[in-house]
């Protein structure tokens, strides 16, 4: 199979891309991480059996929220309803012939009629994978417009070590955050066997909000934050969030908390967002 193969900037590792899918408007790889000619071991729960319905079910309660020009926000859903089951069907496909060491890159095109005609194209990208009993979901580009001439050929693909895009996740159980831009999902969960929507759903369409303001974060607490969050994105977290995490930091340092203990109390934190 033919492999596409990209080199990571100061780093010895390489992403090994191999690609599987191949439909109208829809190409999945299945991706890996290769140091020298090992690949590295990531122990992910594959190959995976998930049905069309329950991916359709857990892609189309995804939503994003991102600022508005005009101040505030404005959510809107990850996905949109054209390209949900293609892409479902897809993932599915996809997670049910990748390995243990290989996660699934996706990259749909949405082709939008202007007076009968497909004219203009948006892009969306992801990557996906299961790990102990959840679906990791991190979105790189949620319609994005593309200019014309753009070759479909040379679109970028979803990638680890993009920079963070300028939208995040929206998050609340059984869609957990585990960053601006993952979720950490419990596909299993009963939720998802009929079309599931998180409070506050847009129901399917782009909502305005107002953000309201919140008090200050003194440096101590944001540093102390900074030094539990490792890449979670500190700009994305709540005042609340922060002075919850420096406790917590504050507590595994003074050996009033085991690790174990710490480890668990973070990612219930950062899971109510």
């Amino acid at each position: 199979m033919f492999l596409l193969v990209s080199l990571q900037s100061g780093c010895a590792a390489r992403t090994v891309r191999s690609p599987i899918i191949e439909r109208f408007g829809v190409d999945v790889d299945l991706v890996r991480e290769v140091e020298g000619f090992t690949t590295r071991a990531r122990g992910f729960e594959h190959p995976a059996i998930v049905s069309t319905p329950r991916l359709q079910h857990i892609l189309g309660a995804i939503e994003i929220e991102s600022p508005s020009d005009s101040g505030g926000s404005i959510r809107q859903p990850a996905f949109h309803a054209e390209i949900i089951e293609p892409t479902a069907r897809a993932l599915a496909e996809a997670l049910a012939k990748a390995s243990p060491d290989q996660e699934v890159g996706v990259q749909v095109i949405r082709r939008q009629k202007r007076l009968g005609v497909f004219h203009d194209k948006y892009l969306t990208t992801f990557l996906a994978y299961i790990d102990n009993g959840y679906l990791y979901l991190t979105l790189r580009r949620v319609d994005f417009f593309l200019a014309k001439g753009h070759a479909e050929k040379n679109l970028p693909k979803p990638r680890r070590d993009d920079r963070s895009a300028k939208f995040r996740v929206v998050s609340g159980e059984p869609l957990f955050y585990a960053g601006p831009q993952t979720l950490e999902i419990a596909w299993r969960d009963p939720a998802f066997k009929t079309a599931f929507r998180l409070p506050g759903s847009t129901q399917g369409e782009k909502r305005r909000r107002q953000v309201l303001l919140e008090a200050p974060v003194t440096r101590a607490e944001r540093d102390a934050a900074n030094r539990s969050s490792d890449s979670l994105g500190i700009e994305e977290l709540s005042a609340e969030q922060l002075r919850a995490l420096a406790d917590l930091e504050e507590d595994r340092q003074s050996g009033l908390m085991t690790e174990t203990a710490y480890q668990r109390a973070r990612r219930e934190l950062l899971r109510r967002r």
